[in-house]
């Protein structure tokens, strides 16, 4: 196993040959303050462990801390105590300037509802995170834009506004756009959850054939078993704590 102090770059490998140790939490914890000055607990000591290539479903009924869990996955936010390393970088030191800058380059979020542009074509929403891109990948965005909706099989739909799509193409537009900027970590919040059965199925292969091409990590955030259970890897959170999912038929919603 990995040293959790080992410090390494984003895309560069540990020592050793050994998978890249991408998020690493250790008992970490999250607690907002309510209105009436209450602590509302929705992490507690949760320890997990991502690395490169691996493949994850974290389980759990709405309300248990899933969102929150992704939240910290993706440095949209930070723990309220103990540890949580990105790439071997304590994220409690950096600024939230730092922690934009390493989640645009290393994460792609894939959602439920899509959150693609209104009125914007297939190709404008796939392109869109690289407006942030430099270099190459800045000049070059309608070119890798058109390079990854080719590979979801969406081409020939490049020109067509978004609200012109169906469900199934919206989300793989959705993917496209997580993938453009070739992340390391792939978090995907009930990325079927809108999308019936067969379509379900298929969005969920698409996930998992490029992430295990390009070696990264996929994470589902998802409250169905069915989905779970294609990760290698399962967990169950329940009350804010995070344990194996031993029986994944009980934990759905």
């Amino acid at each position: 196993m990995a040293d959790r102090n080992t410090a390494t770059g984003p895309g560069q490998p540990d020592d050793g040959g050994a998978a890249q140790v991408l998020v690493d939490l250790h008992d970490v914890t999250r607690t907002v303050l309510l209105a009436d000055d209450e602590e509302l607990h929705i992490l507690r000591g949760v320890t997990l462990r991502i690395s490169a290539g691996d493949h994850l479903a974290i389980v759990g009924r709405s309300g248990c801390g899933k969102s929150t869990l992704l939240n910290l996955l993706g440095l949209l936010d930070v723990p309220t105590s103990g540890s949580l390393d990105f790439f071997g970088r304590p994220v409690g030191s950096m600024s939230s300037n730092a922690r934009a800058r390493l989640r645009g380059a290393t994460v792609g979020f894939v959602f439920q509802q899509f959150n693609l542009l209104p009125g914007r074509t297939a190709l404008e929403n796939v392109a869109m995170p690289l407006l942030y891109a430099k270099g190459r990948d800045f000049w070059r965005r309608n070119e890798l834009a058109m390079d990854m909706l080719d590979r979801v099989g969406l081409a020939s739909r490049a020109g067509t506004a978004q609200h012109m799509l169906s469900g199934g193409e919206q989300q793989r537009v959705a993917i496209a756009r997580a993938l453009v900027r070739r992340p390391r970590l792939i978090l995907a919040d009930e990325p079927t959850g809108a999308l019936d059965v067969a379509t379900g199925q298929s969005v969920m292969e698409l996930l998992e054939g490029v992430a295990e091409e390009s070696g990264a990590a996929l994470v589902t955030i998802t409250h169905d078993p069915n989905v779970a259970s294609r990760a290698r890897t399962q967990y169950a959170l329940q009350e804010g704590a995070l344990g194996p999912a031993v029986q994944l038929a009980q934990v759905g919603a």
